[in-house]
């Protein structure tokens, strides 16, 4: 079963909203956040993105947008890791000595733990937070999506 254009506009939409107030529209963490969001909605397929993942979501930014808890607290290392992660691969690709190189190979390990815990936080709490690392080629994606007719207005 496809999901139309429409719902899945409402539902980037109303996660990045709710998202927004959970972040208090700090200005790091939102711009860390959209582009993890975005990157998750282009790079997915429609049939990714089910209702009750997208609800269990919102509810669970909702909580962390209400009162600094637990999910407060996760919700800001995960985009303590993000922004790290982004300014890693930037690093990476700007970097052309084989020392750079080297440190790199080491580095691209480092956030492995990271994307597997965060993908079974996912399966256990029914979620769809962005799981993919921001890498020197999502940033290209990124690029390439910019100018895209389907997101546009976003």
């Amino acid at each position: 079963m496809t999901v139309g254009r429409h719902v899945i506009v409402k539902s980037y939409r109303d996660l990045y909203r709710q998202a927004l107030r959970a972040v208090q529209y700090s200005s790091p963490a939102r711009y860390t956040l959209k582009s993890h969001l975005r990157l998750a909605y282009r790079s997915n397929g429609a049939d990714a993105f089910s209702s009750p993942k997208i609800e269990n979501t919102l509810l669970f930014l909702k909580h962390a947008a209400e009162e600094r808890g637990l999910e407060h607290r996760m919700l800001k290392n995960l985009l303590h890791v993000w922004w790290w992660q982004s300014q890693s691969s930037k690093q990476k690709k700007e970097s052309t000595s084989a020392n750079a190189r080297a440190r790199n190979v080491l580095g691209s390990s480092t956030f492995e733990h990271f994307n597997v815990t965060l993908k079974i936080l996912n399966e256990s709490m029914g979620t769809c937070l962005p799981e993919r690392e921001l890498d020197a080629q999502a940033f290209d994606e990124l690029d390439q999506w910019k100018h895209s007719r389907f997101f546009d207005g976003l």
